[in-house]
């Protein structure tokens, strides 16, 4: 069982686009607290989802191969 302040979204295969999309869109619906990992495959993709999360205060940081995690 998933522990409920933890949410695994996977953007592999996803253009950096699409991939900003999803990880804007779940973190919008986590609370305050709650952690979300993202599943990645590309680093074009991690590299624009960095960028992104430190130009909106959110933390983000390496939490395994290929796997980021953010803090909301």
């Amino acid at each position: 069982m998933q522990d409920a302040a933890v949410m695994t979204v996977d953007v592999r295969d996803m253009t950096c686009a699409q991939a900003l999309a999803v990880v804007a869109r779940a973190i919008s619906h986590r609370a305050n607290g709650q952690r979300l990992h993202v599943l990645y495959n590309a680093q074009d993709v991690k590299r624009d989802l960095m960028v992104w999360a430190a130009d909106r205060g959110v933390k983000m940081s390496e939490a395994g191969p290929d796997r980021l995690q953010v803090h909301r």
